[in-house]
């Protein structure tokens, strides 16, 4: 006989949050791979019109400059591990794990706060390059920039995911 209840209503188990995670991360690295390949084939082909065919393409230094951009901020929010942006870490690897963990709090709050400073007068300058477009493609500026938005945003959810694990049982695996 099957049992027809309702599965307990709660928080979402682990194992579908973990699954989650992977999908997210997959295409994340997906879109990083697109974008990064969208840079490079714009400079071969820069490379190809200026030097083979002895007429250089006046857009694709504009558009690979722009796909160069958005890869390096996608990859800094989205596909770079938090333990490894840059960090200060001569004190930090010496101490104990106790110590570590102190210090990370400290580092991530800060840094959540910082980060908080940045997301309205980010908004703001957006807002001030809608008026403005790129000179070539004719893109508007805000476009083109909008990929820091989604740094500060992304950069912000792993920081409070780290801090979140930090207060939590299995807090050494976020050191």
């Amino acid at each position: 006989m099957t049992d027809h209840t309702a599965p307990e209503t709660g928080a979402p188990r682990a194992g579908a949050l973990d699954t989650l995670g992977r999908l997210l991360s997959r295409a994340a690295d997906a879109i990083g791979i697109v974008m990064f390949l969208a840079a490079f084939c714009g400079f071969i082909v820069q490379i190809f019109f200026r030097y083979v065919m002895g007429t250089p393409l006046v857009w694709s230094e504009e558009f690979v400059m722009i796909a160069f951009i958005w890869t390096v901020f996608w990859a800094a929010a989205f596909l770079v591990p938090i333990r490894e942006h840059v960090t200060f870490d001569v004190v930090y690897d010496v101490v104990s794990p106790k110590t570590q963990r102190v210090m990370a709090i400290f580092t991530m709050i800060v840094a959540l706060i910082a980060f908080g400073l940045l997301f309205l007068p980010t908004l703001d300058y957006l807002d001030f390059l809608t008026r403005k477009k790129s000179p070539v493609l004719r893109i508007p500026m805000h476009w083109i920039y909008g990929c820091y938005l989604l740094f500060v945003a992304g950069l912000s959810l792993k920081m409070a995911g780290r801090l979140l694990r930090l207060f939590g049982p299995r807090w050494r695996d976020a050191l």
